[in-house]
């Protein structure tokens, strides 16, 4: 991945973080894996960075959206 592709990358998950909070969902990071992927805690669930960006992509921003993300990992998770 060259440079420009994430300053973008970086620069669109800001975006969706604070569009987020703007909406009263709580969501505290970015924290960094040893394998170098970001994650982010939202209501009680980690997320990497390419699950919020999805979540943006499919228009989800928003508490239903977030809701389903969460309960579909704690699913997964199981």
């Amino acid at each position: 991945m060259n440079v420009f592709g994430f300053l973008r990358r970086r620069k669109d998950i800001r975006a969706v973080v604070q569009t987020l909070r703007d909406r009263g969902i709580a969501v505290t990071g970015p924290f960094r894996r040893r394998n170098g992927t970001f994650v982010f805690s939202l209501s009680g669930c980690v997320v990497t960075e390419h699950e919020l960006l999805d979540l943006a992509n499919a228009r989800r921003l928003h508490p239903a959206g977030v809701s389903e993300l969460t309960a579909r990992i704690i699913k997964n998770s199981r």
